[in-house]
């Protein structure tokens, strides 16, 4: 089933709390399901409502708990998981009480789930929402991917927002395990936009993942400006902005999307991290972009790869 062909349901769709990239990526959706006729709920945390209510004001919210994770200073994220694994199941367990009680209340017909493993409910028709099928995990972490199918089983569907010959995603999208997915393309937020043709701002940077990666970007980004480049933003956390306060660089904080978006459609480069909703919008817009993963973080060091020779 593709997302278009969902017209008059009840749903209930949630995105993961580790990043906002997943939030990113529900945007264009939510705004489908809106125009076929549905009634949309969204759950997630504070900071991931106020975004979807700057673009859709008038659907249902639902304050809904995130999964607890805590990204160590060392940047091994296995190994963070590893640490985390016990309270992360005990809350898995509990949101699926929780989403049969959401269904029940709100009479829902289907549920979405962006990488949440436990916001499923087998009294309707759930979704998940993923570009890694495949993790990428080296021969000694198996453990990890074996858990990961298992979840990945238990929906009835997975939307694979990629081409269907992986195109994007590489080796993580590609459907080995013939599982129930549907390649459904690329989701990105700015497919709700005109396009830009006037571009006024030299480059946009933005800054995004922990805090303490997105400081030492920051850094080297301010480094890299050159005098060639009159019009530069960084579009970067509260946190950060309140620090580089005296920036000879003009540093905004990323509260307000809308307002962002404005400028990165205005943009004539981008700078970014190369997490996957980061690459759906660099495909959408087709601007000139610079990017480097997060440390640590193996899946954007593999999409580094890949997308770099790409673009040799």
């Amino acid at each position: 089933m593709q997302p278009n062909e969902i017209h008059k349901k009840r749903i209930l769709l949630s995105p993961l709390n580790w990043g906002m990239g997943h939030v990113a990526r529900c945007i264009p959706l939510i705004n489908l399901f809106i125009e076929n006729g549905n009634t949309v709920f969204v759950a997630g945390n504070k900071e991931q409502l106020n975004v979807f209510k700057s673009y859709f004001p008038t659907i249902n919210y639902i304050e809904h708990d995130g999964y607890p994770f805590v990204f160590g200073k060392r940047g091994d994220f296995r190994l963070d998981l590893f640490k985390q694994f016990r309270h992360l199941r005990k809350r898995l367990t509990t949101e699926l009480l929780e989403v049969d009680r959401l269904v029940d209340t709100n009479e829902i017909d289907i549920v979405i789930s962006d990488h949440r493993y436990g916001f499923r409910s087998a009294k309707v028709q759930s979704i998940l929402l993923t570009h890694q099928l495949n993790l990428p995990v080296h021969w000694y972490e198996t453990w990890v991917q074996k858990i990961h199918n298992n979840h990945l089983r238990k929906f009835n569907e997975i939307w694979v927002p990629d081409s269907s010959d992986s195109s994007f995603a590489g080796n993580l999208s590609i459907n080995g395990l013939n599982l129930n997915a549907t390649y459904i393309g690329i989701l990105s937020r700015f497919s709700v936009y005109e396009k830009i043709a006037d571009k006024t701002i030299d480059k946009v940077i933005i800054l995004s993942g922990p805090a303490i990666y997105a400081k030492v970007f920051l850094q080297e980004q301010l480094l890299s400006v050159s005098q060639d480049e009159q019009n530069v933003v960084i579009i970067a956390s509260q946190e950060i902005v309140d620090l580089h306060q005296n920036s000879t660089v003009k540093i905004l904080a990323s509260t307000d999307w809308k307002a962002c978006d404005q400028l990165i459609l205005s943009a004539k480069k981008i700078v970014a991290r190369s997490g996957y909703s980061t690459l759906m919008d660099l495909v959408e817009l087709k601007t000139p972009f610079q990017i480097t993963p997060t440390p640590g973080q193996r899946e954007q060091e593999y999409l580094f790869d890949l997308w770099y020779k790409k673009t040799l």
